[in-house]
């Protein structure tokens, strides 16, 4: 197996790494005492998500052609994961009003089609927005420079949608249409445009 950080092929023997996952481990040692983290993984020139690499992770490397990481800053990789939440973020809140339109204009096909592709961008967006908060947390991000009343600690986030999800699925099990216009209106809008002022702040401090 060829492997690359940044660019740049690694000389160590690989044949003494029993699998791909203790490959990576390396990766991410050699990373850390350098100061930076692992922000990208390609293998075979494609780039992999951080639940397929664990999937791959058992893996010889004999059956893997080519591994190319690439390394970063915590800092840059706050940066970035923050600005990709308030990216989803925006486009959950776009959908999810085209979703309220549909169920008001008794299109109901069509905002339930949506509203699917609603719920799985939802969990990845928490999903994410968790990583960052315990990254920042553990120690893994930087906290950013300026924090509320100068305490130095984050702020709490805002609360989960999970027991509003509930809700909603209760009112489409039953197809009270109505109902479920009105959570995601009145409910779901307004937390996630709460989570973007949050991640808002967050991008802004962490920007200086």
């Amino acid at each position: 197996m060829r492997f690359l950080i940044d660019g740049s092929e690694v000389s160590w023997d690989v044949s003494a790494l029993r699998t791909f996952g203790d490959v990576m481990e390396e990766a991410g040692r050699r990373a850390v005492a350098q100061g930076l983290v692992v922000s990208r993984v390609s293998v075979d020139g494609r780039e992999i998500s951080t639940r397929l690499e664990k999937d791959m992770a058992s893996l010889p490397p004999g059956e893997i052609g080519e591994v190319r990481v690439s390394t970063t800053t915590p800092a840059a990789l706050l940066r970035e994961a923050l600005d990709g939440g308030l990216d989803l973020c925006a486009a959950i809140l776009r959908d999810l009003r085209s979703v309220v339109a549909s169920l008001k204009a008794g299109d109901i096909p069509a905002a339930t089609s949506l509203y699917v592709s609603c719920v799985e961008s939802l969990a990845t967006f928490f999903q994410l927005s968790g990583a960052v908060f315990n990254g920042i947390r553990s120690g893994a991000f930087p906290l950013p420079v300026e924090t509320p009343a100068g305490t130095g600690e984050l702020p709490s986030p805002p609360s989960s949608t999970a027991e509003i999800l509930e809700a909603l699925l209760a009112a489409q099990k039953s197809g009270d249409w109505a109902t479920m216009a009105a959570l995601l209106e009145d409910r779901i809008v307004p937390n996630l445009a709460e989570w973007s002022a949050f991640l808002s702040a967050m991008r802004g401090t962490a920007a200086k």
